[in-house]
């Protein structure tokens, strides 16, 4: 056995010192916040377990549907010594909720006891759809038909704008700009093609309580079904405000 020499020091640090010597010497962890558990009762916490318990944390708070979300823990340790059978995991979001991204959570290893391990992990969530593309270029003011997009796989993690996960809900839509091959189709991208177009010749349908007027008109812009346009009445030449009812017709409400 190595013999410790101690000179010069006061009996409290010498003591002191003699013990650090032998915990070394016998291999202990002076690292190690709980060294009060036997060695034969510890359980060495593996980093799988700590990230399968994130894992089912993340997925039960996270509110959005997906085909498929990918949970990626930073900084986990290799592994937390614990007592067999009297050990625990808490899981906590530092803002609340869980968001696409980087998300920081509050992790705790605890027994019954005593606290083993409080630790701050970085968690990233990333999501994948199958998503609506353009099968090829579609220029601007095109309508969409079925053999236009197609669905893709993509990680749609960042997207901000709206997307779409069925193709029949393009389907009938005009472009309001080119769209290239392969990219998404977002809802800011695509609109309701108009059942009015500027030049057309329009009933104008004036409705004063009980009493319906109808005259001839000019659509001076284009209008959708529900949109206000202007019209020009082509017997008065004044120019009106109604609304889109149907393809050749605008009421106007007095």
């Amino acid at each position: 056995m190595r013999k410790v020499y101690i000179i010069g020091c006061n009996w409290l640090f010498s003591m002191l010192l003699i013990v650090g010597i032998a915990m070394a010497q016998s291999g202990l962890d002076l690292h190690h916040t709980d060294v009060g558990i036997p060695s034969e009762e510890i359980f060495n916490l593996s980093n799988q377990i700590l990230k399968e318990r994130i894992e089912m944390f993340v997925l039960q708070h996270y509110k959005d549907n997906h085909e498929e979300i990918v949970v990626n823990c930073e900084n986990l340790p290799v592994s937390i010594p614990v007592r067999k059978n009297d050990w625990d995991i808490q899981v906590e979001s530092r803002y609340g909720g869980i968001n696409n991204g980087t998300n920081l959570l509050d992790v705790t290893v605890f027994s019954k006891r005593s606290v083993y391990k409080q630790l701050t992990v970085t968690v990233r969530v990333q999501t994948f759809d199958y998503i609506v593309v353009a099968k090829k270029l579609i220029e601007r003011h095109q309508k969409i038909n079925e053999n236009d997009v197609e669905l893709a796989y993509y990680e749609t993690t960042n997207f901000k704008r709206q997307y779409f996960t069925n193709v029949e809900d393009v389907i009938g839509f005009r472009t309001k700009q080119i769209l290239q091959a392969g990219k998404p189709i977002f809802a800011s991208t695509i609109e309701l093609p108009p059942i009015i177009k500027r030049g057309d010749v329009v009933k104008i349908r004036v409705r004063l309580k009980n009493l319906d007027v109808t005259a001839l008109g000019k659509a001076l812009e284009d209008g959708r079904l529900g949109e206000t346009i202007q019209v020009k009445n082509l017997s008065s030449g004044k120019r009106i405000a109604g609304e889109v009812i149907d393809e050749k017709t605008v009421l106007v409400r007095l």
